[in-house]
């Protein structure tokens, strides 16, 4: 059971430009319901677009413990979903 989810948004700069920036303001488009379990924040560099071939390509976010490449919001809000529905 998932009491809190956390969503890290990469801040480093080819995340930032390639869509970061926007990603920045989920937490203001968060459903009601959920808002009180899902806490948004900046992360530092982790490095993963270095790597493309493994990870995939910018912006990454990590919702809990998943890495999410060339994530948007609706990439960012089906894991959250998934992990509060798991319940």
């Amino acid at each position: 059971m998932v009491d809190k989810v956390t969503v890290e948004i990469c801040m480093g700069t080819t995340c930032y430009v390639m869509g970061g920036a926007q990603l920045a303001g989920i937490a203001e488009r968060l459903p009601e319901e959920w808002k009180d379990r899902v806490t948004v924040k900046g992360m530092r560099c982790v490095g993963a677009c270095q790597q493309a071939g493994v990870y995939g390509r910018a912006p990454f976010v990590r919702v809990n413990d998943e890495l999410i490449a060339e994530a948007d919001e609706g990439k960012v809000m089906n894991a959250i979903r998934n992990l509060l529905d798991a319940e």
